[in-house]
Parts: structure tokens; C-alpha cells; sequence
């Protein structure tokens, strides 16, 4: 972007050079430098307009690049939640396991205990 428009302050000025050496008489250098304003202000606007598209293009792609990474951020968020999630549910069934385990085994004992009492009564 700068080297246009160092190219096109370049043309300017020698124009303008030009246009304000050459032989004419006030009027005609006046009505010289007007047409050449307003042919080189086209030329400005044309640039601009270019410009303005680049920069709405770059604007939307980073959009898009954002969206895309912010997806893929989501993605792997929620595998991350479902696998610890997984690993919770595993823990609290393990953990119902090893209490059902522990009473059984309880029962198991009293049961033994229960057994040998009565044994030792007879």
C-alpha cells in the first residue's frame, strides 16, 4: 500500500512540475491543473476503493479464521468434559462397587459370626 501511493505522489508532483512549467498562460495552467486534479482524484478514489475492498476481505478472512478456531476450541472442549466426565462416572461406579463389596462382605461376616454362635450354643 505505501509503495502506491509513494508511486502515485510521485506522478502528482510531476504533474503538477509539468503542468506549472510549461509556456500557458494563468488561465490555461488553472484549467490544466483542474482536469488533472480531477482526473488523478478518480484515480485516488479508484485506489481507495481498492483499498477499503482489501481490507474488508482480510477483515472477513479473519473472521472465518476465528470462527473455524473457535469451533475446533469447542470441539475439543467438550471431548475434554465428556472424557473427564467418563472418568467421574467410572470413579462413583467403582466407588458403588466397592460399597456393595464391603456390605456383602459384612453380611458374609455377621452370617459366620452368627454360624459360629450358634454352633458354640449347642
Amino acid at each position: 500500500m505505501r509503495s502506491t501511493r509513494d508511486f502515485l505522489t510521485g506522478i502528482i508532483t510531476g504533474v503538477v512540475i509539468g503542468i506549472l512549467t510549461a509556456p500557458r498562460s494563468g488561465k490555461e495552467t488553472r484549467d490544466k491543473l483542474t482536469e488533472e486534479a480531477n482526473k488523478h482524484t478518480g484515480d485516488l478514489k479508484d485506489q481507495w476503493e481498492k483499498g477499503v475492498s482489501q481490507v474488508k476481505e482480510g477483515l472477513e478472512q479473519a473472521k472465518s479464521q476465528v470462527n473455524q478456531y473457535t469451533d475446533k476450541a469447542k470441539e475439543q472442549f467438550n471431548q475434554y468434559k465428556d472424557q473427564a466426565q467418563s472418568a467421574i462416572d467410572k470413579d462413583k461406579i467403582k466407588d458403588k462397587y466397592n460399597d456393595k463389596v464391603d456390605e456383602l462382605a459384612d453380611d458374609a461376616k455377621d452370617g459366620v459370626d452368627n454360624a459360629q454362635s450358634s454352633i458354640k450354643a449347642s
